[in-house]
């Protein structure tokens, strides 16, 4: 083996052995490590034939959602959903429009009972009723993340309801410390970013002392900000970090609004933005100083005294440039989330049903004005509007094509009220069970109308008021594009 003096084999093959031995360490971490699907089984007996959803947020800044799996419940009331993380997740789970918000952790199993007032389930927007998903989890345990932050939630709330009944009034210093003491002496009050449960403890009471203190920004941010993790998926963090930023570029003293307004307006670059925020002193952190522009930037957006493009120009230069993965995202998911009902933004495309089963998609009607009307059968200012739907339908039948799309989840009462109605003689469809495209549509409420142009584009998100302007409206968009289309028209032959 000494295959020269100085031992150049032997230290060789040492190294070789180190190496080999480091490979198999870094495997077994790497298995340990490797994310496993968590399984999650239950029975939903109200729902059977029902599509379950999983719903995943892709960032906690948009709370953008995705559809992570989904499900059939069987005629038992059983499903199955399986999804893979590498930390806790927060997730929701969905039944038609109904919702519930739970935790997973990677490689458990649950078995969920699931449960909802009936009533409740058949409306569009139950949450507006207070109407939500009840998860009864067969195989808790005190160890799980779910049932140790509720019991943290209620714990700390009984708490501030006892010595402070009235929470929006003044809190004296003494009560704060009261509940500040009763608070650490059930629960681990500590700085731990690589554990999530602590982290959610540790920022839950971050939220609570900025709100029942109103402390100085200053020592917030020294005691909960001044450090170098930044925790994108725990909500509690997330939400104090949110909080802490909210509307905070127009409010800061160390950012001129003057300045502000130039750099947006005129300028219209991340990189001028960046730099000028970062004067202040609670944005030297540059992780958390593009968490809070993207932040700022949405609140800005609504504001008229901001040049909205140059907001979305800045963003979408985020988008591309940032240096952090997880801000690309999330500009990204900002700059869908202002433009998704804006003039010219793509409508998702969906497929609906028409009355005798046929499939349906809105493109077929692309180069013509639609306009969508969503009904149910049991809605009376529905059945108003359409009265007034059939007079504009005769008016303008050669310029634009109406469609009423029905919501309601009994596809056999779609097809009664069509029965019953037979007046009303333009296209029919049913939603086809299509929820996520009603949650991206921002369909809660009805009746609720939006207009397409020709190009299958958005025109108007929220449409002209039927009973009021939408005739007036019609009648001077039709008129315009016939003045357009007239070959001597004085305005086409300047427009060439």
């Amino acid at each position: 083996m000494n295959w020269d003096r100085y031992g150049h084999r032997r230290y060789k093959g040492t190294l070789q052995r180190f190496f080999l031995l480091m490979c198999c360490l870094s495997s077994f971490y790497l298995s340990a490590q490797k994310p496993t699907p968590t399984i999650i089984r239950g029975c939903a007996k109200f729902a059977c034939g029902e599509e379950i959803r999983l719903i995943a947020f892709n960032d906690m800044v948009t709370y953008h959602k995705t559809i992570a799996a989904s499900d059939k419940i069987d005629k038992n009331g059983n499903f199955e959903l399986s999804y893979t993380v590498v930390e806790p997740t927060l997730v929701q789970i969905a039944i038609r429009t109904s919702k519930a918000e739970f935790y997973i952790e990677p490689g458990k199993e649950y078995r969920f009972s699931v449960e909802m007032d009936p009533q409740l389930f058949d409306l569009l927007d139950p949450m507006a009723y207070g109407g939500y998903l009840q998860i009864h989890c067969e195989n808790i345990s005190k160890n799980d993340i779910n049932y140790k932050i509720n019991w943290y939630e209620s714990v700390s709330s009984d708490i501030v309801d006892f010595f402070s009944p009235n929470i929006l009034s003044d809190i004296s210093p003494a009560q704060f410390d009261s509940i500040a003491k009763e608070i650490h002496a059930r629960f681990p009050i500590i700085y731990a970013p690589d554990r999530f449960y602590e982290s959610y403890i540790y920022y839950s009471y971050a939220s609570l002392e900025r709100l029942l203190l109103q402390k100085e920004k200053g020592s917030l941010y020294k005691k909960y900000l001044d450090n170098e993790y930044v925790l994108y998926t725990n909500p509690a963090y997330m939400n104090f970090l949110n909080e802490f930023y909210d509307r905070y570029f127009i409010n800061s003293p160390h950012i001129a609004l003057n300045d502000l307004k130039e750099c947006i307006n005129k300028e219209g670059h991340a990189l001028a933005l960046f730099n000028l925020v970062g004067k202040d002193p609670y944005l030297i952190n540059e992780r958390i100083r593009e968490i809070a522009m993207i932040e700022n930037l949405m609140q800005l957006y609504e504001n008229k005294e901001f040049n909205r493009w140059n907001i979305i120009r800045i963003l979408n230069e985020m988008a591309q440039t940032s240096h952090f993965e997880e801000h690309r995202r999330i500009a990204e998911n900002a700059v869908a989330e202002l433009q998704r009902f804006n003039s010219g933004a793509f409508l998702p495309d969906t497929r609906m049903k028409e009355a005798n089963g046929a499939d349906f998609t809105l493109s077929n009607f692309k180069g013509k004005w639609v306009y969508l009307q969503f009904f149910n059968t049991t809605c009376l200012d529905c059945i108003r509007e359409m009265t007034i739907i059939r007079q504009l339908q005769e008016k303008y039948k050669n310029n634009i094509v109406f469609v009423s799309i029905s919501t309601d989840f009994n596809f056999g009462h779609f097809i009664q009220f069509k029965e019953k109605y037979p007046q009303f003689d333009w296209t029919f469809v049913h939603f086809n069970g299509e929820y996520q495209w009603l949650d991206d549509m921002g369909i809660t409420t009805l009746p609720d109308n939006m207009l397409i142009a020709p190009d299958g584009k958005l025109s108007n998100r929220y449409a002209p008021d039927i009973t009021k302007e939408l005739s007036i409206y019609l009648a001077r968009l039709f008129k315009e594009e016939e003045d357009l289309s007239t070959p001597l028209n004085p305005n086409k032959e300047k427009s060439n």
